[in-house]
């Protein structure tokens, strides 16, 4: 992994237009009793830190939806979205990396929320569930749909 010192490998580059949204996709068992589990926000294992997003200003949520549903074939009943300006309050980044040259495949307009830097599981949970709280305020950007 080639970095630029900054910690970003090359083609990568922090978000900087605080009002962007990030769109997150909803998978089926993150909602209970009709409210969206923090898992939402909660990088898994594989994630290695970096929490999958979309970027509005390249995809519309329904775009994301469409792709990571029919394209990719993942399941989501819909979109949910936070801006760059809420991930940087709960103390995290938003990177682009749709131009890392990798061999990864990624999605229109992907980008990350960087939770490399969170220590211990109960601190990514205090953030997930921030964020959470945040996207619901705005509501659903896509879906649900069942």
């Amino acid at each position: 992994m080639v970095t630029d010192g900054s910690g970003l490998r090359s083609g990568e580059f922090e978000i900087t237009n605080l009002e962007e949204k990030l769109w997150r996709q909803v998978h089926p068992i993150w909602v209970h009793d009709g409210r969206v589990t923090s898992q939402l926000f909660s990088p898994t294992p594989k994630d290695t830190g970096e929490l999958s997003v979309t970027r509005s200003s390249v995809v519309t949520a329904e775009a994301a939806h469409h792709h990571h549903t029919e394209v990719v074939g993942l399941k989501s009943i819909g979109v949910y979205g936070v801006d760059v300006a809420e991930v940087q309050e709960v103390g995290l980044n938003a990177v682009d990396d749709s131009r890392v040259d990798d061999g990864v495949e990624r999605p229109p307009g992907h980008a990350f929320v960087d939770f490399k830097a969170v220590s211990g599981v109960k601190q990514q949970k205090r953030r997930a569930s921030a964020l959470r709280d945040k996207a619901e305020k705005h509501g659903w950007q896509h879906g649900p749909t069942s």
